[in-house]
C-alpha cells in the first residue's frame, strides 16, 4: 500500500496554514498525523515515544517556505509592471495578503495557484524521495 500524494501534499499545507505544529508519516500504518498532542491522550508515555520514534517528520513551515515561493514566483513575472507591485507587496508586514490581493487585481491568481501548487508537489517528491516513501 502506497500513500498517495495528495495526502502528503495537504499535509504540508496544513503545516504551512499554522493548522498544527508538525507533521509526521508513520510508515508502519502508512498515514500521516499530527504533533497536536492532546489527541493523544489516550497513549501513555512509552506508546507516544514510540509512535514518533518510528515515524519520519515531514517538512516543517521553515522548510516548506511559502515567502519564497512567492519571490520564486515574481522572477517569472515578464510585465515590469506588474514585477514591481509584486516585489513592493512582499514587503513588511501583510506580505501574504498584499501579495494575494495584487495577484487577484492583476487577474494572475490562478497562475499563482498553479506555481505554488507545483512547489508543493516538487517538495512533496523529494520528500518521498529523501525517505523513500512509495507514493501514487
Amino acid at each position: 500500500m502506497k500513500i498517495k500524494l495528495t495526502e502528503i501534499i495537504d499535509a504540508l499545507e496544513e503545516v504551512n496554514e499554522g493548522d498544527c505544529l508538525d507533521a509526521y508519516y508513520n510508515p508502519s500504518t502508512k498515514q500521516i498525523f499530527y504533533s497536536n498532542i492532546a489527541e493523544y491522550e489516550d497513549l501513555n508515555e512509552d506508546e507516544l515515544d514510540d509512535l514518533f520514534c518510528s515515524s519520519i517528520p515531514l517538512p516543517t513551515k521553515f522548510e516548506i517556505n511559502e515567502y519564497r515561493m512567492m519571490e520564486e514566483f515574481i522572477e517569472t513575472i515578464e510585465d515590469v509592471k506588474l514585477y514591481n507591485q509584486l516585489q513592493i507587496a512582499i514587503n513588511g508586514k501583510g506580505a501574504f495578503r498584499r501579495f494575494k490581493d495584487t495577484c487577484i487585481n492583476f487577474e494572475i491568481i490562478d497562475d499563482w495557484y498553479k506555481f505554488r501548487d507545483e512547489k508543493y508537489k516538487e517538495l512533496a517528491l523529494s520528500w518521498c524521495k529523501e525517505y523513500k516513501i512509495d507514493w501514487k
